[in-house]
C-alpha cells in the first residue's frame, strides 16, 4: 500500500484514467529485495512508471513497488506469484 500511495503522489496523471476505467489491482510477491529492485528497473527500462517504497523502519530497504497499469506491467509480473500464494511448479 505504501508504494501505491507514493505512485498516486508521483503520477497523478496516470491514476485518474485507471480509477475511471479499470481499478484493476494485482499484488504479487518476489523472493527478496534484489528481485524487487530488478522488477522496478525492468519497468523503468520498458518505459512505464514505477514508484519504489523504501521502508524507513528497515534502514531504507526497498519493500514495495507500484507499476503503471497496462500490458507491459502485466508481462513483467506474469511469472510472479499472487501475494499469499506460492508459484505453481512448471
Amino acid at each position: 500500500m505504501h508504494a501505491a500511495f507514493l505512485f498516486v503522489q508521483q503520477h497523478p496523471e496516470l491514476v485518474g484514467p485507471w480509477q475511471r476505467d479499470s481499478q484493476y489491482l494485482v499484488i504479487v510477491s518476489v523472493a527478496n529485495e534484489v528481485e524487487l529492485i530488478g522488477l522496478a528497473s525492468r519497468a523503468l527500462e520498458a518505459g512505464i512508471a514505477a514508484s519504489t517504497w523504501h521502508e524507513p523502519d528497515l534502514a531504507g530497504a526497498t519493500t514495495a513497488v507500484a507499476l503503471q497499469p497496462g500490458p507491459t506491467a502485466r508481462r513483467l509480473c506474469a511469472n510472479l506469484a499472487l501475494h499469499g500464494r506460492e508459484m505453481a511448479s512448471v
